[in-house]
């Protein structure tokens, strides 16, 4: 699979558009977990299979997304690619009971005669003590695990939702999580007594600090801003500013604006300027009051 900080010459910057490599990124990209419900290497998805469908995978169309959320751009890049080396597809299928939704499957799939139930997800979220929180301060690293654990991949074990596969053909299903994204870790603070058991070691990592510990951590280097529909994959751009631009710029967002900033510090390859490092930029009321002017979000416990 693909390493977590791909070099500026590595194969994936080749990839010219920005969706053929969130698309390679996103199915051969680092897992965020290692665990038996999510494995950093899947049976239908591994070296193997990457080596042999890389370019058929870089020549599919651009995708007609549906929505600019990027976790739904996620599963639309998954739902577009595995029809390459998979018998049978099916996304989104909602169970429900007397009237009542109960839930919705992201994928079932089918590989030399086995089936999985596979639940996607793409998250980034930044050491704060011992937690993994959000940019969107309600939304928890450790919660995440228990509700896809729980309840997310045993949906298709329910009575209700049986009965629908068995009528669909779906049967014995092994379900799976896959779970992609980065995680941040403080600038200011690099240990963390925080790191959840199901972590795989080799996962995307970035940096964070608040808006007001730029001048104090930020290294010098070549950076650019990126809008939230790049932060899928590392960024390949065209120009870049120097250290001292990208915090005059932070400064005055950050007087009118509570929102996040994702800036990456860039390295000249062949194929263009190639990330190598990515840093979040929080809001000084991160967490306790979310990140939008009108989002207030407080910690839940």
């Amino acid at each position: 699979m693909l390493p977590s900080s791909p070099a500026a010459d590595h194969p994936l910057f080749a990839l010219p558009h920005q969706y053929q490599r969130d698309r390679a990124w996103s199915l051969f990209g680092p897992a965020l977990l290692k665990t038996e419900w999510s494995p950093v290497t899947l049976p239908w998805l591994n070296d193997d299979l990457m080596n042999e469908y890389w370019q058929a995978v870089a020549d599919l169309p651009k995708p007609a997304f549906n929505s600019t959320r990027l976790g739904l751009m996620f599963e639309q890049l998954w739902q577009q690619s595995l029809p390459l080396w998979c018998d049978r597809l099916q996304s989104n299928l909602q169970i429900t009971s007397a009237q009542r939704t109960l839930g919705e499957l992201d994928l079932l799939l089918s590989h030399k005669d086995q089936q999985w139930h596979a639940e996607l997800a793409l998250k980034f979220y930044l050491a704060r003590g011992t937690d993994w929180i959000g940019p969107n301060s309600r939304d928890r690293l450790y919660r995440k695990l228990g509700h896809t654990r729980d309840q997310q991949l045993q949906l298709s074990a329910v009575p209700q939702a049986q009965q629908q596969l068995q009528q669909s053909g779906w049967q014995q299903l092994q379900p799976t999580a896959i779970m992609r994204g980065c995680l941040f870790y403080c600038a200011a603070d690099p240990s963390t007594s925080g790191l959840p058991a199901e972590l795989n070691p080799q996962h995307w990592r970035g940096h964070w600090c608040y808006s007001h510990q730029l001048n104090a951590l930020l290294p010098d280097g070549e950076w650019s801003l990126l809008a939230k529909d790049q932060w899928m994959s590392p960024a390949l751009l065209a120009t870049a500013v120097d250290r001292r631009t990208l915090i005059n710029y932070a400064e005055r967002h950050f007087a009118d604006l509570s929102y996040p900033l994702c800036a990456v510090r860039l390295c000249a390859g062949p194929y263009g300027l190639a990330e190598q490092q990515r840093w979040m930029i929080m809001p000084p009321q991160w967490p306790d009051e979310g990140v939008h002017q009108r989002l207030q979000a407080k910690p839940q416990n």
